[in-house]
């Protein structure tokens, strides 16, 4: 997979006039899957690269490396454009130098630094707590200039809004586009006065994440500059679901091949390219 290519695709759908809805994406089934759906663009969000991994809980213990690794694992088994959730690019602006670095080599098409306080302090609240605006500035400006792809997208994230109020989070994303980010990335807006404000505050392109059902209209979002968007990571918690519920059937008796809703030879064929490795196996292993 040539890495430009996704990130060009992506970069013509931020300067389009379209909204677009991102798969959720975590390993190299689900991406594989999304490209089977002929979806635009995918989001690896950060609870889901921590599951994935570590069945774990976002809670920052997930590493650079071992995202990075995971990032590479999805790109390389699919083309479709993937956001990849760089947290708080895992330290000061050093870090996230590397944050961006490492996920441009794995394929990422476009990469989040988040202005939040991570990991979390001792005996801090659970409340997120945000970097001042001039430590939020200095990583936006060090990703901007840790890339060496001029295509990879880099996206400047805040959760002002739900934390300290819309007019500091216009505050950031304002400091955010003079820092020279490609587009903005704004989480868990509650309500479409809350994105009607920021959109007339700034002028980059939008990504939107984590909203409400009552703000999951694709049309309303692309006339508020909103190019990419998720309602959420609700189809992992559905195969998390799907799986518990197959296994725990099996577990109390059940025949595995009785176990209602697999996939068919067909759908198990298009997600592991079978049809490419027994080309391959003709061709290079000299049977059929």
């Amino acid at each position: 997979m040539a890495a430009s290519s996704p990130r060009k695709k992506l970069r013509e759908i931020l300067a389009g006039d379209r909204s677009v809805l991102m798969a959720s994406v975590y390993d190299p089934i689900s991406a594989r899957i999304a490209t089977e759906l002929g979806c635009e663009a995918a989001l690896m969000g950060g609870s889901l690269a921590s599951i994935a991994v570590l069945g774990a809980p976002d809670l920052i213990i997930l590493t650079l490396t071992e995202l990075a690794e995971q990032v590479y694992r999805c790109t390389r088994a699919s083309a479709v454009p993937l956001v990849v959730d760089g947290d708080h690019g895992y330290g000061n602006a050093f870090n996230v130098m590397r944050t961006v670095q490492e996920l441009e080599h794995a394929g990422a098409a476009a990469v989040s630094i988040e202005d939040t306080l991570l990991p979390r302090a001792f005996g801090s609240t659970d409340a997120p707590q945000l970097v001042s605006i001039d430590e939020g500035s200095g990583k936006m400006k060090a990703a901007v200039a840790a890339r060496c792809d001029s295509e990879l997208i880099i996206l400047g994230r805040t959760s002002a809004a739900a934390v300290s109020g819309v007019d500091d989070a216009i505050a950031r994303l304002n400091a955010y586009e003079e820092a020279g980010v490609d587009a903005l990335m704004l989480p868990g807006l509650r309500t479409r006065d809350e994105l009607d404000r920021i959109a007339a505050a700034t002028r980059l392109p939008l990504v939107i994440g984590g909203i409400p059902e009552s703000m999951c209209d694709s049309e309303y979002l692309a006339s508020r500059r909103g190019r990419l968007w998720s309602g959420g990571h609700n189809t992992f918690n559905v195969a998390v679901k799907a799986l518990y519920d197959a296994m725990k059937a099996v577990h109390e008796g059940l025949l595995a091949p009785k176990v209602a809703g697999a996939a068919g030879k067909e759908l198990m064929n298009a997600v592991t390219n079978a049809g490419s490795y027994a080309e391959w196996i003709q061709r290079f292993l000299g049977r059929s």
